[in-house]
């Protein structure tokens, strides 16, 4: 009799010690799934990445363009610009390093905005058939001919140029970040997309400044 009690004893030990161990095994393998979903993008992250870094290489060149020595009374703006969007873009790019991707999209287009978590709101569907009609497929970027435009003129000439420009582009990349900082799926991106909202919505009040004292020097 004890020895029959001993083995029952043994045998339920054992079998509640394989229960811990699955238990423990699965509840391993759900906080393993967890973390991979908090460092894996979703395709609102990787759009976003790309796109942004493809507007933040036009503001860069842009802006190096009034670094050049020639006169300016921007310099100092477009110092500013072209150091920030430098660092945010160096962080887009080790993104896309880490999840594999391309560093720029294939194929120009925005439609990654449609893979949000809600259906496109009346101003995201404008917004996107205005970049499906604009020639570089994204609202606010500058074409070839205003670039060399800018790369020649001179002076105050060239510094309404630049804030034409630079003002159209933010007003273009922050619906983007905009949708980004609510619709992407890792909170770095999230917040990297709200960051560039605050930025460039403080920089477009600085360029109107801008462009209303160069008018007023010009009277």
């Amino acid at each position: 009799m004890p020895g029959k009690f001993l083995r029952y004893l043994l045998g339920a030990l054992i079998v509640g010690a394989l229960g811990l161990l699955a238990y423990q095994q699965l509840h391993a393998s759900q906080r393993a799934r967890t973390a991979l979903a908090a460092i894996t993008p979703g395709p609102v992250d990787i759009g976003f990445a790309q796109a942004m870094s493809l507007h933040h290489q036009q503001a860069i060149a842009m802006s190096q363009l009034l670094q050049d020595g020639r006169p300016t009374r921007l310099l100092v703006l477009a110092r500013s610009i072209a150091g920030m969007q430098q660092l945010e873009l160096g962080e887009m790019r080790g993104w896309l390093r880490l999840w594999q991707q391309p560093l720029l999209q294939l194929t120009p287009g925005m439609g990654w905005m449609l893979l949000g978590d809600e259906p496109p709101a009346a101003d995201l569907r404008q917004y996107l058939l205005d970049c499906s009609r604009a020639p570089g497929g994204m609202v606010g970027l500058a074409s070839m001919a205003e670039l060399e435009q800018l790369r020649q003129s001179q002076d105050s000439v060239r510094d309404r140029q630049f804030l034409r420009l630079m003002l159209a582009h933010h007003e273009g990349a922050i619906p983007m970040a905009r949708f980004a900082a609510t619709q992407a799926h890792l909170p770095a991106v999230q917040e990297l997309a709200q960051r560039i909202v605050l930025e460039q919505s403080e920089e477009i009040v600085r360029i109107r400044m801008m462009q209303q004292a160069l008018d007023a020097m010009d009277h």
